[in-house]
This record gives structure tokens, C-alpha cells and sequence, in this order.
């Protein structure tokens, strides 16, 4: 027995109907757009043969009393050779319009992965030069930390600081754009004392740094560069304090002042950290 359905479950089964007609014909237009897009080319072709063969029968009646003649025949091959090598070039420049179309596409995603890889180059340049001077910053740190544990140091000379430790940018050429110490700024002569005591490990006229010399404890040097006078030798074992040399201005340098550093093995240290000037 057939059962009656109440008007609730009607709505919901023409509803049912409704949703279901609705989609098919979206996937039915979907799919047909597709088609016609995907059959463009080929349309176009089919046209061209049916106006070829529209040609060929207005010839035809416009010259009955001429067809199958000789002459005729002729003038078929003829127009038959001209319309195919039209055809043959139409097609060609078509293809060639796809393989140029690609070859510009082909070349504008070799040129983005370009741009994509040098960008992630520079990136990881970036990234690589962050560490490293965050590295570099935490191993200076340390170095303060120890030397302040381990050893007492004194100003090698009362001035004013004319360029600090780091980056920095000059008007002169001959100043480089990292200052490995400190400038002090004094008047030629001015005796400079030891900040530290050690050996005297070198002593030497070469180089940027003029007349300069270096006085190692352990694995901790100091350096006092643009010297106009040294007292000491290479090999003299001074003591903190001691007289060891005269402010100049030899080497690269501006004016009158000492260049100061501290070194750790081969890291620099910034003095101001070490020593209160």
C-alpha cells in the first residue's frame, strides 16, 4: 500500500529535487564551458573548411558549363594547392604562437624561481650574519666576564676618547669602518703606562699601527699603537703602571692619540667594557 506523504516531507522531497536539477546543471555548463574552450581551435578549423566548401560549390554554379573540363580540373588543383598551403601556415602559426606562448611562460618561471632562490640566498646570508655577530657579541661577553674575574687593569693614559670600539664612519678614507680599540686623544710626548703587567711581545715600526707594541699575560695581550717613543723590548717583563711608551701619531693616523686594544687569543675586546676611562 502506498504510503501518503504529509506536506513537511513533499517540501523536503521537491526541495531534494530542486538542489539535485540545480547542481547537475551547473556540472553540465561547467563541463561545457570546458569543452568550448578546450575546442576553440578546432571550431575555428571546421569553419574554415565549411567556407572552403561553400566557395567550391558558389564556384561550381557560377561556372557549370566550365566543370569537369580540363581547364577546370586545373583550376581546382590550383585553388586546392593555394587554400592548403594557406591552411598549412595558419596551423603553423598557430603552433608557433603556442610554443612562443609556453616558452615565454617557461622563461618567466625560470626567471621567478631566480628571484625566489636570490632572495632566500640573501635571507639566508642574513640569517647566517645575525648568528655569527650574535655568536661573536656572546663570545665577547664571556671574554669581559673572565678578564674582569682574572685580572686588574688600569687607563694607559688620562684623556678624552675620540672613537670608541665597532662600527663607526669617518670623513677619512684611511679609517676603517670596524675600530678593533679605542682612540684616545692626548698631546704628543704624553707618557703611556702598561694597563697591564706581562712580556713584552713585541715591539714594532710596520703597518697601520705606526710604532706600536704589544705586552702579553697568558693568553691576554694589549696593544698600544701611534707611538712616538718606546721605552721598553721585545722580551722585558714590565709591571702594571710601568712607563712604556710616548702618544704620537705614526702609522695610519689623524692626529695625536693612542690607539688601545684588548685582545683575548685572536678576539678583540671592547676596552670600555674592561675599563672605566
Amino acid at each position: 500500500m502506498e504510503r501518503i506523504l504529509d506536506e513537511n516531507e513533499k517540501i523536503r522531497r521537491a526541495e531534494e529535487i530542486y538542489y539535485r536539477r540545480n547542481n547537475r546543471n551547473i556540472s553540465l555548463a561547467g563541463k561545457k564551458d570546458t569543452s568550448i574552450k578546450g575546442n576553440l581551435k578546432t571550431k575555428i578549423l571546421f569553419n574554415l573548411l565549411i567556407l572552403f566548401n561553400i566557395s567550391v560549390i558558389v564556384f561550381a554554379i557560377q561556372n557549370k558549363d566550365f566543370i569537369f573540363t580540363k581547364e577546370f580540373l586545373n583550376v581546382i588543383a590550383n585553388y586546392n594547392s593555394e587554400i592548403g598551403q594557406k591552411m598549412t601556415e595558419y596551423i603553423e602559426g598557430i603552433w608557433k604562437s603556442d610554443i612562443t606562448e609556453n616558452e615565454d611562460v617557461k622563461s618567466e618561471s625560470n626567471q621567478e624561481n631566480a628571484e625566489k632562490e636570490e632572495i632566500q640566498n640573501e635571507i639566508q646570508v642574513e640569517e647566517k650574519n645575525e648568528v655569527s655577530q650574535s655568536s661573536s657579541m656572546n663570545e665577547m661577553e664571556l671574554d669581559i666576564k673572565n678578564l674582569k674575574a682574572a685580572y686588574t687593569f688600569l687607563k694607559p693614559i688620562e684623556g678624552i676618547i675620540s672613537s670608541g670600539f665597532g662600527a663607526r664612519e669617518s670623513e677619512y678614507q684611511n679609517v676603517t669602518g670596524y675600530h678593533t680599540g679605542v682612540d684616545i686623544a692626548k698631546e704628543k710626548g704624553s707618557v703611556i703606562k702598561a694597563a697591564m703587567g706581562g712580556i713584552v711581545d713585541l715591539v714594532s715600526t710596520e703597518g697601520d699601527y705606526g710604532m706600536h707594541l704589544k705586552i702579553r699575560c697568558n693568553n691576554v695581550t694589549t696593544l698600544y699603537a701611534h707611538c712616538s717613543k718606546i721605552y721598553v723590548k721585545e722580551g722585558q717583563i714590565v709591571a702594571e703602571g710601568d712607563s712604556i711608551a710616548e702618544v704620537g701619531s705614526t702609522g695610519n693616523s689623524t692626529g695625536s692619540h693612542l690607539h688601545f686594544e684588548i685582545r683575548v687569543e685572536d678576539r678583540f675586546v671592547d676596552p670600555t667594557k674592561i675599563i672605566d676611562f
